[in-house]
């Protein structure tokens, strides 16, 4: 790849500081892997470089193209390697290297996965005499928090105390327990390869000494997700070259941990630091950037992306009545595109959360459209779903004993141990057999007779809602309201509906994809935290109403608007060609909501469904002007 000049100004760059802010779709990692390679080319041996990513495939991707790029320079000896990998993954490999110098008793020590630090919060839980239903102590929030503390680099009691009060004491012994059960068991946790690798930073000069003399130059990819547990490593190690390429505008991982004020701080923290820009981009066209560069004009470090293609662009925006017509909306959208010549896997459906896609996903499940989902659970996979369906396949078929554990279990007082007795005992001889049900299996009978008795789909679909509706807010104290609007969405369509029963059951079983790769003849929905650094010809950035982006619980004073604002950026730049925005004026909880209030508040949505095609900026007063002339 032949390099434009600003991206060879960096790759050039031997200063003993430099921060490189990347606009998305700029070619930072062709600029970055030039930088390794020409360090290579100029007499740097391999094993004097170490780059950080964020991602294992990023770096095997990373590690790869420097090595077609310095092929022919050849290797002083077997151990002149790059050292490419994510922060744990180089922690680890020096924990193994030297376990001593990082408080191991010896390098055969075990890292747990998430699903093991539950079990071991478990067991120190059941040491301390808490019980698996007492309230908030469960293991995968103490887990959440914890490692929450340790990345942000804040004292676990300040974490704890917001959520725990009074309980707070208690929840600081779970965490010593913890902590001491994985000390006798040789095991460390992810956040302890990180955590361990700053403290020896931080206690042992010597070896400060030995990593600076390993690693001469030191490259970390997409600095905007750092955390501040991150910097520390990087400050304590201070190597003698450094250069960190991130971009605040794509800083979308504040639930983690990460701060895109990092990336602000770094000049400051690092004297004599130069700072360059990488602004063309050679993704989208230049009216998908206009409005991208639109979403986030003022915030700090902002770049301005240009358009490297040739070509006009395509915008639309889009307001529905409801989230089904929305739905409706998209579907004809993919249909005309898919019969217009365009491959199904270059279409993606993006949206703030996961929950929002409801609607498409039984629209496209109703429309035999093939899908995979990225980002949180498809609709079949979502609890509150599958226990309304398990009532629907049960009243289909009697002896589909899956389905009526699943209903039976959901009644108050009733385990799976339970459910399987009642089973055993009461339906030989039909449903329960010819003795009369008593309690739980009584109601279920009679919820199962009632719905073989009704004729239609939306007769059954709000007949069931009705008689779920108590244990599904018994089930889900937290948040039943929740999952009762996603129940109801997928009433409503069956409202809709003249399909039998068994089509309707059959939908959700045969568009269910396997698999890890992306079939081509799959639509993709994804979330925008998942599609950041993907792209797509086009895009449909679906619910892009004010009370979707941003998150209605997102928090001001702790910079969660700010951070909704960059993921309505990452979602505009994932286009390349064309792209798609709409919502709807009343959401699935029958609130009222207008635009997104980080888009340009502009004519367009006013009128709705007015199609934009430009190269270049729009001049919104005329377009007004114009419109106003049309009616």
């Amino acid at each position: 790849m032949k390099l434009n000049p600003a991206q060879a100004a960096v790759a050039a760059c031997r200063d003993r500081r430099v921060l490189v802010l990347a606009g998305a779709g700029s070619g930072k990692t062709a600029t970055s892997v030039h930088w390794v390679a020409g360090l290579v080319k100029s007499g740097v041996p391999r094993s004097k470089i170490l780059m950080i990513t964020f991602t294992r495939k990023a770096a095997q991707e990373m590690a790869a193209r420097v090595e077609r790029l310095i092929s022919s320079v050849p290797k002083r000896d077997n151990s002149d390697k790059l050292s490419v990998g994510t922060y744990h993954a180089i922690a680890a490999m020096l924990m193994r290297e030297m376990p001593t110098e990082f408080g191991l008793p010896d390098r055969n020590f075990t890292t747990l996965d998430e699903s093991e630090c539950h079990s071991v919060w478990k067991s120190g839980l059941k040491q301390l005499g808490i019980g698996q239903g007492a309230k908030n102590f469960s293991p995968a929030k103490l887990h959440s928090l914890y490692s929450l503390s340790r990345n942000k680099q804040e004292p676990i009691g300040d974490v704890l105390d917001p959520i725990f009060g009074v309980e707070t004491a208690t929840a600081l012994m779970a965490v010593e327990r913890y902590k001491n059960l994985k000390r006798a068991a040789n095991a460390v946790d992810y956040d302890d390869l990180l955590g361990l690798w700053r403290d020896s930073l931080q206690e042992n000069p010597a070896l400060v000494s030995r990593l600076r003399a390993r690693w001469s130059h030191v490259l970390v990819d997409e600095m905007q997700d750092n955390n501040r547990l991150n910097a520390a490593i990087l400050e304590h190690l201070d190597p003698e070259h450094l250069m960190v390429v991130g971009d605040m505008n794509q800083s979308i991982y504040g639930f983690r941990g990460s701060e895109a004020q990092l990336v602000a701080e770094f000049p400051a923290k690092h004297r004599g630091t130069t700072v360059m820009r990488l602004e063309e981009n050679y993704r989208s066209l230049q009216s998908i950037l206009d409005l991208a560069n639109s979403v986030v004009v003022g915030c700090e470090h902002a770049l301005q992306l240009k358009s490297a293609r040739q070509g006009e662009g395509r915008i639309r925006y889009h307001v529905y009545d409801s989230s089904t017509q929305e739905a409706a909306g998209v579907t004809g959208w993919m249909r005309d595109k898919i019969a217009a010549g365009t491959k199904p896997a270059q279409i993606a459906v993006l949206a703030r959360s996961s929950k929002l896609m409801t609607a498409l996903e039984i629209a496209l499940n109703r429309n035999r459209i093939r899908y995979k989902k990225y980002g949180g659970l498809t609709l079949a996979d979502a609890a509150e779903i599958k226990d309304f369906l398990s009532f629907l396949r049960a009243s289909l078929n009697s002896r589909d004993r899956i389905a009526m554990l699943r209903a039976l279990t959901q009644y108050p007082g009733v385990g799976e141990g339970t459910a399987e007795r009642i089973l055993s005992r009461e339906r030989e001889k039909g449903l329960f057999g010819d003795m009369a049900p008593s309690g739980p299996a009584e109601e279920m009978d009679s919820v199962l007779r009632e719905l073989r008795s009704l004729r239609t789909l939306g007769e059954k679909g709000r007949f069931l809602f009705e008689k779920i509706k108590p244990l599904l807010d018994h089930n889900y104290p937290k948040d039943s309201g929740e999952r009762m609007a996603t129940v109801d969405t997928l009433v409503r369509s069956m409202e809709n509906s003249d399909e039998r029963l068994e089509d309707f059951l059959d939908e959700f079983s045969l568009s269910r994809a396997t698999g890890t790769y992306h079939p081509e003849d799959c639509i993709v929905l994804s979330t925008v935290h998942s599609a950041k650094g993907l792209e797509w010809d086009s895009v449909w950035l679906y619910g892009a109403g004010s009370l979707q982006i941003p998150h209605p619980r997102a928090q001001d004073d702790l910079g969660e608007l700010a951070e909704e604002r960059r993921l309505l950026y990452v979602a505009v730049t994932r286009a390349k060609n064309e792209l798609v925005l709409s919502y709807s004026t009343t959401t699935d909880r029958l609130q009222n909501q207008g635009p997104c209030p980080f888009l340009p508040q502009t004519a367009d949505w006013l009128f709705g469904g007015i199609e934009i095609n430009s190269s270049g900026p729009v001049d919104m007063t005329a377009l007004f002007k114009q419109l106003t002339q049309a009616l």
